[in-house]
């Protein structure tokens, strides 16, 4: 997987907190499941978590960093 060729979207869910995927139904144990986001998902972050996001994303490369706020 190359992570300058990813979506927005695509890097968005390799980058989300595993807290947040929830936890597989019994019935679905064991199969090749796949929990995907989308935008009537909504969570809140703490500030470790946000700062892990952003690390894993400087990890990927410079380009991928948002820009959280205002710059002046």
């Amino acid at each position: 997987m190359h992570l300058f060729k990813l979506t927005d979207e695509q890097l968005a869910q390799i980058l989300i907190p595993k807290r947040f995927v929830p936890p597989t139904p019994p019935e679905l144990e064991g199969k090749n499941m796949v929990y995907v986001f989308d935008s009537e998902d909504k969570f809140e972050l703490t500030y470790e978590e946000l700062v892990e996001i952003i690390s894993k994303a400087r990890m990927a490369g410079p380009k991928l960093i948002p820009v959280l706020g205002t710059v002046n």
